[in-house]
């Protein structure tokens, strides 16, 4: 009874570069955009990196461990306003209506036959200083998007990384029904 997008999302690392139509990367924006957020703040922007000189300039400042990300035709770098979000009760409701936005975005990119990748390794400064993002605003994510590749054209440690199975815990160890 779960969605197919559900069960068949998964946070690959191999990437080919063939493009994304505008249709399917505005019906992912879109997806993002129509995410349910505290108050309706809507506290998240997109910043869409899929021009080669754009593209370049960021590969220059992802992690190491990112750098499977490099054959992705697409970079989302998801950002907000810590303050931007809902005010209640003191809470940083902004992280979780961009962790919203994100989820929808993956489900739409599985269902139009894409893979999407959020990471957290990269250099906040310098993707702002080459993106141009401004100062009071903080990087929250990073996503790649594409269609998927070639599994034997990542480096052994990231095809390790590739074979290790999808796995949740157990419902009984997160679940607590009326008391903890």
């Amino acid at each position: 009874m779960i969605l197919d997008e559900i069960m068949k999302r998964k946070s690959g690392r191999a990437f080919t570069n063939k493009p994304i139509t505008d249709e399917m990367l505005n019906s992912i924006l879109e997806a993002g955009r129509w995410a349910p957020s505290c108050g309706n703040t809507q506290a998240w922007n997109f910043v869409v990196l899929r021009d080669a000189n754009a593209l370049e300039k960021a590969h220059e400042v992802l992690s190491k461990g990112n750098a499977w990300g490099k054959s992705a035709p697409v970079i989302i770098l998801v950002t907000a306003k810590e303050d931007d979000g809902c005010p209640a009760h003191g809470l940083p409701y902004f992280a979780m209506d961009v962790g919203l936005a994100v989820q929808n975005m993956l489900l739409q990119a599985v269902h139009l036959g894409l893979m999407g990748h959020p990471t957290a390794g990269w250099n906040e400064d310098g993707l702002k200083e080459v993106t141009g993002i401004p100062d009071e605003y903080r990087i929250v994510t990073v996503v790649f998007f594409g269609y998927e590749g070639d599994f034997d054209n990542l480096d052994e440690r990231t095809q390790e990384n590739e074979k290790k199975p999808r796995t949740r815990k157990e419902l009984s160890e997160i679940v607590h029904w009326n008391v903890w």
